[in-house]
């Protein structure tokens, strides 16, 4: 699958938009995207919420996000290091590192930004499959309980309920020619003190799996 397709066709949808899907705000212009292609195979596939509605975003560097400065901190930290130090989107993605959200649109009520409704997790599952299959992602990461469960949603596998039961699992999926393993983690963004050990375990074993053939 071609990148560049998969990313001009999440620019042109307006889907959610035709069908009201609640609280979906569909940008009147360009949608946020990364700036640059995954470098493949990507070693490890993160998926985070939604592009925030008037807030921060990850792969822009203009402005501070939450979520990026917990996940670099989180790589900083791991008791095996990554080729270099991550301190810049650059450097993450050239560590064969991505992330993408989800839900390409954001969700806002009452002026806020708000959790993506289930019909525009269901919407955009096709385009979060196709991401991780053209970037050859060799491991996959979900930020918190929603993008787990959009995962499982497009993997068929049952979602528990909290994260602390479901950052314990590891599952094996189906992408391209290969089984790559999916765990969950706390989402990065928000008190990072409660969860910020728990994540940097997590990034680290799964780092310790290696994707597989379809024979096993």
């Amino acid at each position: 699958m071609d990148w560049a397709m998969i990313h001009q066709e999440i620019q042109i949808c307006r889907y959610c938009e035709a069908k009201q899907v609640a609280n979906l705000c569909v940008p009147p212009a360009e949608k946020r995207h990364p700036p640059w292609e995954p470098l493949r195979p990507v070693r490890l596939y993160f998926v985070s919420v939604a592009p925030p509605w008037g807030g921060n975003y990850f792969w822009s560097e203009t402005s501070d996000d939450a979520v990026r400065d917990g996940l670099f901190k989180a790589l900083r930290s791991l008791p095996k290091p990554l080729d270099g130090i991550i301190t810049t989107c650059r450097q993450f993605r050239d560590a064969r590192l991505f992330l993408t959200p989800a839900v390409k649109c954001p969700s806002s009520k009452a002026n806020k930004d708000s959790k993506p409704s289930a019909p525009a997790v269901t919407n955009c599952a096709h385009f979060l499959r196709s991401e991780l299959i053209a970037s050859e992602a060799e491991r996959i990461l979900a930020l918190g309980q929603l993008p787990f469960r959009a995962l499982c949603q497009i993997f068929g596998l049952d979602a528990p309920a909290r994260v602390a039961e479901f950052r314990r699992q590891v599952a094996w999926v189906n992408l391209g020619q290969r089984q790559v393993p999916l765990m969950g983690t706390y989402f990065p963004g928000n008190n990072r003190h409660r969860g910020f050990t728990s994540i940097v375990e997590d990034i680290g074993r799964l780092l310790d799996f290696a994707p597989k053939g379809n024979d096993g």
